[in-house]
């Protein structure tokens, strides 16, 4: 409902960051099959490149290879950015238990 509510305010930044926050959902409880829907819908809405970095950071999340090169300027580069959402993850699953 809420994925409707804001499609229908055409508001793609709000968008954007429900499935990344989605991502980061699906990565932590471990549903491949989810992450997968969630990176597919955000690299439809960043189509016209105004949040690229948002599927790369998805990817990151989920421990999965980028489809491409990323486009973003990472400032401590690509593999320590990778490894800090990562590790986002991976600490919210040992809270978890």
């Amino acid at each position: 409902m809420l994925r409707t509510e804001i499609d229908a305010a055409g508001i793609t930044a709000v968008q954007a960051v429900l499935e990344l926050a989605l991502v980061f959902h699906h990565a932590v409880t471990t549903s491949e099959d989810q992450v997968t829907r969630c990176i597919a819908r955000l690299a439809a809405l960043n189509s016209g490149g105004d949040y690229g970095y948002y599927t790369d950071i998805a990817h990151f999340m989920a421990s999965l290879p980028l489809p491409q090169a990323s486009s973003a300027g990472w400032i401590d580069g690509e593999a320590a950015t990778r490894q800090r959402w990562r590790d986002l993850v991976t600490a919210r699953q040992d809270r978890r238990g």
